[in-house]
């Protein structure tokens, strides 16, 4: 494989793997991020978010990963029924399954990163540069959110034929409509 072709992979795995085999393989990732995330005490509560928690059960990890997945694929399937004239199910739920993979890293890196006391952390905003292991996990936290946008992006547009403007907007409005519907149903859930 030459190295164009990899780091093209990288971005857009969906040109060679879509539908149950992207849904197959990105359950493998999810499942993972659920055991690591919660031994390493990461929450991955909403469509795009990660947070350190004190105490996470794998009950709970895995609730969260469930909705977190559930609204992107129920909002980006809604979104591009309305933008394209066929879009299948499988191919919505299988690229958006494996475009939460890169947040796997996220997860790893949990179990390496010690969090500044919430009490330090209100009394002087600065003892948040006391930890470098957090200091590492945020820096890492923004290419791993961009690539993961990138790999939904793709996935969406593979998953629905069309390009343009109209697939841009759609994309968007359907993220931030993700991340509030996942939020909300945390927020009635828990």
């Amino acid at each position: 494989m030459k190295s164009n072709e990899f780091w093209g992979l990288l971005i857009n795995p969906f040109r060679k793997v879509a539908g149950w085999q992207a849904f197959g393989l990105g359950l493998v990732f999810v499942g993972v991020m659920g055991l690591v995330g919660t031994l390493g005490h990461v929450a991955f509560d909403g469509a795009l978010d990660m947070h350190l928690t004190d105490s996470l059960t794998y009950a709970q990890s895995f609730l969260y990963l469930g909705i977190s997945l559930a609204s992107v694929v129920l909002v980006m399937w809604l979104a591009g029924v309305m933008i394209a004239k066929q879009v299948r199910f499988i191919d919505i739920l299988g690229t958006m399954t494996l475009a939460k993979a890169p947040f796997l890293l996220l997860a790893v890196a949990g179990l390496f990163t010690t969090a500044p006391d919430l009490t330090q952390i209100t009394q002087n905003p600065m003892a948040v540069f006391s930890s470098v292991s957090f200091i590492v996990l945020l820096v890492l936290s923004l290419p791993v959110m961009v690539w993961s946008i990138a790999l939904m992006y793709n996935g969406f547009k593979v998953s629905c034929g069309v390009q343009g403007s109209k697939l841009t907007l759609a994309f968007i409005l359907g993220l931030f409509t993700a991340e509030i519907v996942s939020k909300l149903a945390l927020y009635w859930l828990l």
